[in-house]
């Protein structure tokens, strides 16, 4: 069983997640085709968190944007770091659904082919 583990999870032996290659193509990809949960609308509430949520609509769905409420084709807080790394403008309170990626939805992969 164990090695059956170690094939599937190569990082089990080292028992050190793979880092984020920080590429941004996950920010990138992903824009329109996220939501929000309570958890992250109850934060940004008590964070008084305006910027995030007029980004959000009455349905959960997040990137929108403000004014016409439509669904934006790329998260508008990536920030680019350098050359080939990209950040994250809202680390500290990011919704849930991008702390949780990649999930086993996307068999724990990222964009990138990062294996987590």
């Amino acid at each position: 069983m164990y090695k059956i583990l170690q094939r599937l999870l190569p990082f089990a032996d080292n028992h050190k997640k793979p880092e984020c290659a920080c590429c941004g193509r996950c920010c990138e990809s992903f824009g329109g085709h996220l939501t929000t949960s309570p958890r992250d609308l109850e934060r940004w509430e008590r964070e008084k968190r305006i910027d995030l949520l007029s980004r959000t609509n009455r349905l959960g769905w997040i990137w929108v944007d403000p004014q016409t409420k439509e669904l934006l084709d790329r998260c508008p807080f990536i920030v680019k770091l350098d050359e080939q790394r990209y950040g994250c403008a809202i680390q500290e309170t990011k919704p849930d659904i991008c702390r949780d990626y990649p999930t086993l939805a996307h068999g724990k992969r990222c964009v990138s082919g990062i294996i987590f």
